[in-house]
This record gives structure tokens, sequence and C-alpha cells, in this order.
């Protein structure tokens, strides 16, 4: 009933799961640390998708430079080739947020939402399919995908289902996904996902020219005031290098365009403008329908200073801290009090100042710093070079980036996050006694 290459698949999971819980000993330091960084980062975890912390684990994790997908290998002489073969291609696991689109007797097709790719998925086992059979069309799953041949697919971990869902909570459900699960965006599209880098450079490039420096420090206030000149300005750039006069309606637009009315939807998707927006536009600038509105968390807005940092790989981010930390290890020779130690031990912690931000006050301070985490640490020998990735990683922080939040995002998940707020607008609006229509999966 099932193929044998899929059962097969399954009891080789088995195995490698049960070595990485059999051989905590000498993982014990690497589980830890990669449990503590997934869950520090993320502690909105539900107990379904830590579940899939061990099973992340067997693909992401690192002990002695070794996945302990490559330490099970290494240490089971007897696999054949093609077992081996099968367990090296999941090096290309990835986890999704899936949409179930067909039901087959042995298996489902499933879309994921983040890339719009489609995945044949076969069942391993009798447990899976009575499993996976209670799911209905356009529901929605957490799931790992592991290749097995050509377009065939298999879910070897436990999942986790968010129902039938409308494009509201469906865009929401992708907001959390992008912060749990921010190693797998679009890691199944390289195309996406090398378009989605490229903005952040872009994004970074117009900082500088706009700002001067990659580097700006400002009070709260006149920091949100400069950030929303920022975007309405990069706004006018893109206008303006599509030959777009920002002082006209889109109707006007139209017009000169020699556009009938039902071909605003192909411009109105250009502009990425959502339905109310469009209705906007037939009197409002097309300026002001783009121009974004950037907000501040509130305590950044209040603080006294804020400093606004930008890389065209780790994106842009807002620091309170900062200024601070910069002041107490401005002086060539700092004498820090407990005080003064218990703030930086803070910002250690912070996951706000990621690992670009120490290595910059690395370079920046190359002999302050040292000074300042060997007595906040109690590391006499602490030595810059050889020693602040591994003091980064212990406090969780990860020394590469993931794909920052001011990434652009395809076209798909663009049109859907609009038709989401469009949804919600309408619903608003309508009057409480009105009954509710059911949204795109929802159940009627």
């Amino acid at each position: 009933m099932f193929d044998p290459l899929f059962v097969r698949a399954g009891e080789l999971w088995v195995m490698i799961i049960d070595s990485i819980e059999q051989d905590r000993s000498s993982m014990a330091t690497s589980w830890e640390r990669f449990t503590a960084r997934q869950l520090t980062r993320n502690p909105q975890l539900d107990s379904g998708q830590r579940k899939l912390l061990v099973h992340r684990f067997a693909i992401e994790g690192e002990v002695d430079g070794k996945t302990p997908l490559e330490l099970f290998l290494a240490s089971q002489s007897d696999l054949t080739l093609a077992d081996r073969k099968l367990i090296d291609s999941w090096r290309r696991s990835f986890i999704g947020l899936l949409a179930i689109v067909q039901i087959f007797p042995n298996g489902v097709e499933v879309m994921n939402w983040l890339t719009a790719k489609h995945y044949r998925i076969q069942f391993t086992d009798l447990a899976a399919q009575t499993a996976m059979s209670r799911l209905k069309v356009g529901e929605v799953i957490i799931a790992q995908l592991s290749p097995i041949v050509d377009i065939d697919w298999a879910i070897l971990t436990p999942w986790v289902t968010l129902g039938s869902i409308g494009r509201p909570k469906l865009a929401v459900a992708i907001g959390a996904f992008r912060q749990n699960y921010p190693h797998y965006l679009y890691s199944d599209a390289p195309q996406q996902l090398a378009a989605a880098w490229e903005s952040v450079a872009v994004y970074h490039d117009r900082f500088v020219e706009f700002f001067g420096s990659d580097e700006v420090t400002l009070a709260g206030a006149q920091l949100q005031a400069r950030i929303g000149e920022f975007q309405a300005w990069m706004v006018d750039k893109q206008l303006a290098a599509t030959g777009v006069d920002k002082s006209k309606s889109l109707a006007e637009l139209a017009t000169d365009a020699g556009m009938a009315a039902e071909d605003l939807t192909a411009l109105t998707t250009t502009l990425g403008l959502s339905d109310a927006d469009t209705a906007k536009g037939q009197t409002t600038a097309i300026g002001k329908m783009v121009s974004p509105q950037v907000e501040l968390p509130a305590h950044l807005k209040t603080a006294t200073a804020v400093t606004a940092l930008s890389h065209h790989y780790w994106g842009q981010m807002f620091l309170a801290e900062y200024p601070r930390l910069k002041t107490l290890l401005s002086p060539e020779d700092p004498q820090y009090t407990a005080s003064d130690l218990k703030f930086i031990h803070k910002c250690l912690a912070d996951p706000q100042l990621n690992a670009f931000v120490w290595r910059r006050l690395a370079a920046q301070y190359p002999h302050q710093l040292p000074t300042a985490l060997r007595q906040t640490l109690d590391l006499p020998n602490f030595n810059l070079a050889t020693d602040l990735d591994a003091i980064l990683t212990k406090f969780n922080k990860y020394l590469e980036p993931d794909l920052p939040d001011l990434a652009s995002v395809p076209i798909h998940l663009h049109e859907l996050f609009q038709s989401a707020v469009g949804e919600v607008t309408k619903e608003k609006a309508r009057p409480k006694s009105q009954p509710k229509k059911s949204g795109f999966g929802a159940k009627s």
C-alpha cells in the first residue's frame, strides 16, 4: 500500500531521532544551546512547534562542526548506498507554512504560502495517513518537508495544524512564521530569496543617501519624524523612476495613459494598493496614497536618544541603549561602576543588540570594549579577536543575520496582505447584525 522508499525514509528518520535522544551526553551542550536560542528568540512557539525542535536540531544543529545528520551517517557503517543518498538529501529539508491543495489516497498536494511552490507528499506509514486523513482542502499546517525522489516529498516529523483560516488570519500566520522560522523564508525559492536580500541592500543604500551616514542618533520623537520623511522620500524616488507624477490622482494618471476604468486593476497591483486605497485614489494624490506610515514603538518615541543603524546585510535597527553604550566605551581609560557593568550585561542579553552591533563596537573601540567585557563577565583573559564570537553565541546571538523584516516580499504575499487589510476594513464597516461571510479557506 505504501511506497517502499517512503516506508524506508520513515524508518531512517526514526533511527536518526533515536540516535539524538540516546546520545544526549555528547550532544547535550549543543542541544541546550540550540533550544535556548530558539525559545529565547521565539518564546511564543506553541507545544506543537516545540515538538519540532529535536527534528530541526537534526538538520540545523551543530556538534563539533557537524550536524547530527552527518554524525549519524558517520556512525552507521551498515547503511546501504541508497540509504546514505536519501539521508544526505535531507540537508534540503525545510519548514513551510503549507496549504492543503488536494488529498489523494496515499498522500496530499500542498502549497508553501511563502513561495507559492507546490509539493506532492506521500505517506510513510498508516499512522501518517490516519493523522493527515482528518485534514481538508484549504487547511493550513506548519510542517517540515523532506525530499524523497523526483517531485515527491515526505513529512517525517510532527506537524501543527492551524485549521481553515481566512485571509486576515493567514496574513497574521505568515507574520508569525517570519518571526519563528526566519531561516526558512523563501528557502525553497532561491530567486525569491536573492531578490529579498537585494532589496535590503537597496534600502541600506537609500538610507545612507538620505541621512548621509549609516548611523543616526536623535531624540525618539525627532527620529520618528525623520524616518517618516525618509520613507516618503523613497516613495518619491520610486515614482520618479517610473515616470509617475506624484501630484496626480490615480484616476488622472489613468486618463493620461488612456486607460479604461477596468485597466486600473493592473496599475493598482503594480503600486501595491488595496481596494480602499484605490477608491481614495480617484481624488487623492498618488504620492500621499503610497507613502508608508512607519511607527516606532512607543518606548522609543519617548526616549531621550535613539540610534538608527543601517546595514546592507543586517538591515535596520533602532536602539535606545546604543548611545549610552558608546558613551561608556568612549574614554581611553574607562572606569566602570557596578551600575555600568550591569548595564553592559543587560545589553549583551538584549536580542536587539545583535552580533553586528557588537562587531561594530569592536571595530570602533578595539581597546575599550575588551576592558568592558573582561570586567562585566569576569574574564581577565578575554581576547577580542578570538573570543567575541563565542561570547555572542553564549548570549544566544546569531553570528549571521536572518532576512530582515524590511526585505521586500513576493508579489503573491503582497497581494495577500493587501486583500487581508481590505477584508478587515470591510469587516469593521459592516453592521454587527449583518451575517459574516467566510474568508478564504474558511468553512462555510
